[in-house]
């Protein structure tokens, strides 16, 4: 764990589960683990089969956890936490690319308006309807969502709110903002606990992809929402460092982080996130900028053809005088030759 001081608690937390989970599997101590690697790694000649003993029981142990249908990110996670503790204790372990589980993680797909519509109304509480807004509306993690205070609520008129966190993962301060649709829904919660959401992370992430799950959407979790909200605030020509800024990811250290601007830019483009009300509006401002992008770049291939032809007329001026210097200085030899002139 010592190790690990530069991780974020939570990477911390599930390494730790992880491993313990591994060692309880194998019905060994962490450090009898160890000195079966060591006792390998003094045995340099012998069996190169015989030198994998550990890398196939993790191996073995991925298969298991597939087995109980646990998502390919869990594996993973799992997968990372055992390597990185025979790594720590100087006796790494000699696992192949192919080794390592593969595949698809469960929600990793980007929701559509029409399929968070049809979530909010398979979500049978107000909590989790406002948790789905919320996280549609900004980017954030889940495990930033839950350290949320009403107390903390900044109040920036027509109906958006802000927050200023540091966020859990990352350790680094962020600015999220919510608009009309999610401060509607937050208003009907009892503010019976200093927190908006007084749950963890786990069991909020759990219900959410559930939820979808029930709504039948396939493929979406809470982090389908994160890039949700990205990838509609990039159709929305928010520029990226924005983005991350208000999404708690790490920016460098002259990117934007005024509020007031970035909170200007957020409202501008808010429609981008709505998923109620403005469907037409919003298709019609996409025509609009598809147009204008379109215009753009026929006026440059207009100048780049301008360019060309005005090049092309350039070249034949010039090949004509030379074609007539060459014509008029062969006649004028010519002429000094009839007349003996040298």
């Amino acid at each position: 764990m010592d190790q690990l001081s530069n991780r974020s608690e939570s990477t911390r937390t599930h390494y730790k589960r992880y491993f313990s989970t591994f060692a309880d599997w194998m019905v060994k101590t962490p450090n009898e683990l160890i000195k079966m690697q060591r006792k390998i790694k003094d045995q340099p000649k012998a069996d190169p089969r015989e030198n994998r003993v550990l890398e196939n029981k993790v191996k073995q142990f991925m298969n298991h956890m597939e087995g109980k249908d646990l998502s390919i990110s869990t594996r993973k996670l799992a997968y990372a936490a055992i390597l990185s503790f025979f790594k720590c204790n100087l006796f790494p372990l000699n696992m192949t690319s192919e080794d390592r589980p593969s595949g698809e993680s469960r929600g990793s797909r980007i929701p559509e308006k029409h399929e968070i519509k049809r979530m909010l109304n398979a979500a049978k509480s107000r909590k989790y309807r406002a948790t789905i807004l919320l996280l549609k509306d900004s980017g954030m993690r889940i495990s930033d969502a839950v350290q949320l205070r009403w107390r903390d609520v900044e109040d920036f008129g027509e109906g958006f709110w802000g927050w200023k966190i540091l966020t859990r993962k990352r350790k680094v301060q962020s600015s999220p903002f919510v608009g009309p649709e999610t401060t509607e829904a937050l208003k009907m919660l009892e503010r019976k606990d200093e927190f908006i959401f007084p749950i963890s992370s786990h069991a909020l992430s759990n219900a959410i992809f559930y939820i979808a799950k029930s709504a039948g959407v396939k493929d979406v979790s809470a982090h389908g929402l994160r890039k949700y909200f990205n990838v509609e605030l990039q159709a929305a020509r928010v520029p990226k460092e924005w983005r991350y800024q208000m999404m708690g990811k790490k920016t460098g250290p002259y990117d934007e982080n005024r509020i007031t601007k970035l909170f200007e830019t957020y409202r501008e483009a808010y429609d981008y996130l709505r998923i109620f009300g403005v469907t037409a509006n919003l298709e019609l401002e996409k025509i609009k900028k598809s147009v204008e992008f379109l215009r753009e770049e026929n006026r440059i291939l207009r100048e780049q053809i301008n360019g060309i032809t005005t090049a092309r007329k350039e070249s034949d001026t010039i090949m004509d005088q030379l074609f007539e210097d060459f014509e008029f200085k062969e006649l004028l030899k010519k002429k000094l030759k009839e007349m003996k002139i040298t």
